[in-house]
């Protein structure tokens, strides 16, 4: 659902930005441009809803899972979420460039306006992006600055490949679109750089998950998508003033069709879990399939990955480099198209086949320290200038325990420790973190992880599920009972808090009612949850 709307979100912001954006060009500087008016009022009519998409997502957790009405709920999510706050702005904004459209007077102010108000609707959608509400304003400038660049460049792209005209003057085209495709390029480029900092920290351990195979895979097509770009500008220097756009439009079409492409796994890489930290994330998440083809043994809870050149590895990455030069000598000397796209593909293949074959699993290095106290130990993960509070622990089993824990008021952690003769050991992949709101602002936060890798896996079990949380609200809360579909278990209450850790060979379903307990073991509510979290963070 989402991976959809961002698909139709990309192409809408493709298509108006370059339509407007060539509409403000003299015609001499152009190709004449016919863009059906319907299909410039659908894609605008469609920005709102796509952006309502995941503010949909929000709603109907919303009013499932805590029991809020439909009224209240959109009265918080429009005024108190970024999501909702950027939908409900861009029906506004939608909505005048939807009139401006209608009337399409001609003159420069309006041309100028229109222009405007897409480029508020791209920074609207970069507000209510992940990076913005992980970083952010860095991440709101990066995503958008990455959403403008690729929709100047690319949307142009796309108006002239499948809307243009006869194209009369070749070089006055060239001489202010060549610089805006490398202004558009840096950017993307620099802002590329910036949100993989704060999202992809990790790039080569990223590999073992979907998120950054699909990244390795998106960098990879990047490099073709530069070779058209540069073919492009080669192709109108050499000619003279006049050249038949047919002879553009062939290529247009293909490098648009390459960014599109492009664009479409970055919306599928928005239903994948972020690799913020790869070990913690691989306790919840499979590895790759794709990583899984070149990887021979089962990576270990600890370990990581490193380039190790080896022969196979730096052979493939030389015949895929002969497949890529192959590629640029025919489209630039012969102009054989599809024998150029087929050696660009095959490079691709190559190249990534190179790069999968040289990474190596290697053990990472582990805290061995024996800290004397369960507070020293969970302290050691974190800056000294960070509050940690204990709020409960349980043994897990013979040499393991449970705690729960606040940072800073903020976020509710559940780790696992071993425990030594000495004192207490600090573990790889052993952390689940509710963040978002502070944990201590709320009446009752509880989340359930559905854990298939890491410390707070078993084994024997193809499942885990970690079920904890705090409730201040209601008082006389002394125990909970929550319904799995594979059965019910009670946890005891111990300063507000509690976690109940159960495995199975089962996916049980998402649906999980959690009872609030008595001491006579009366309900005094029923607190409804529908989702379990895949990662090793939520909200």
């Amino acid at each position: 659902m989402i991976s959809l709307s961002n698909v139709v979100l990309s192409f809408a912001f493709l298509i108006l930005t370059g339509y407007h954006l060539l509409a403000l060009i003299p015609e001499g500087k152009r190709a004449a441009i016919d863009v059906p008016r319907w299909l410039l009022l659908l894609l605008t009519g469609l920005i709102p809803f796509m952006l309502l998409a995941p503010v949909w997502n929000i709603l109907t957790v919303l009013v499932t899972q805590f029991q809020v009405s439909w009224v209240e709920a959109l009265y918080t999510v429009f005024l108190s979420y970024s999501s909702g706050q950027a939908a409900l702005l861009s029906i506004l904004t939608a909505g005048v460039l939807f009139v401006l459209t209608i009337r399409n007077s001609g003159s420069v102010y309006m041309k100028v306006s229109a222009l405007l108000l897409v480029l508020i609707l791209i920074a609207l959608s970069g507000w209510a992006s992940h990076a913005a509400s992980l970083t952010g304003l860095s991440g709101f400038f990066a995503n958008t600055g990455h959403l403008l660049g690729v929709s100047a460049w690319i949307g142009v792209l796309f108006v002239l490949g499948w809307f243009g005209r006869h194209l009369t003057d070749a070089k006055a085209f060239s001489a202010w679109f060549s610089p805006l495709a490398l202004i558009s390029v840096t950017v993307i480029i620099g802002s590329g750089f910036l949100l993989m900092g704060d999202i992809v920290p990790e790039y080569v351990n990223a590999w073992m998950l979907t998120y950054g195979q699909l990244l390795l895979i998106k960098h990879i097509l990047f490099i073709p998508l530069l070779l058209f770009g540069a073919h492009h500008i080669w192709l109108i220097r050499k000619s003279n003033h006049q050249i038949n756009l047919e002879k553009l439009q062939t290529t247009f079409r293909i490098e648009a069709l390459i960014a599109f492409i492009i664009i479409a796994i970055s919306a599928f890489m928005t239903e994948e879990t972020p690799p913020h930290e790869v070990i913690q994330t691989l306790q919840t998440e499979n590895t790759s399939i794709l990583f899984e083809l070149f990887q021979q043994q089962p990576l270990l809870v600890n370990q990581t990955l490193q380039l190790e050149w080896n022969m196979l590895s730096v052979s493939l990455i030389a015949l895929s480099l002969v497949f890529l030069l192959t590629g640029s000598r025919w489209l630039t000397g012969r102009m054989k198209i599809w024998s150029a796209m087929t050696s660009f593909f095959i490079f691709c293949f190559l190249f990534y086949a190179g790069l999968m074959q040289s990474v190596l699993a290697v053990d990472t290095a582990v805290d061995e320290t024996v800290y004397e106290t369960k507070i020293e130990a969970i302290e050691a993960s974190y800056a000294s200038d960070l509050i940690v509070t204990l709020l409960a622990a349980e043994e897990l089993d013979e040499h393991r325990v449970m705690t729960i824990y606040t940072v800073n008021d903020q976020d509710l952690v559940a780790e696992v420790l071993e425990a030594t003769a000495d004192g207490y050991k600090r573990l790889p992949a052993a952390m689940l973190t509710v963040g978002g709101t502070a944990v201590t602002d709320e009446d009752q936060k509880i989340r359930t992880f559905r854990v298939q890798h890491g410390n707070w896996h078993d084994e024997a079990y193809e499942y885990t599920y970690v079920t904890f949380g705090m409730i201040k609200e209601p008082v006389g809360v002394a125990r909970v009972q929550i319904h799995y579909e594979g059965g019910s278990y009670i946890a005891e209450l111990e300063n507000h808090v509690f976690i109940n850790k159960v495995s199975s060979q089962e996916r049980w379903n998402d649906q999980h009612p959690i009872d609030f307990l008595s001491d006579d073991g009366s309900v005094i509510e029923t607190y409804a949850r529908q989702v379990m979290e895949e990662g090793v963070y939520c909200h």
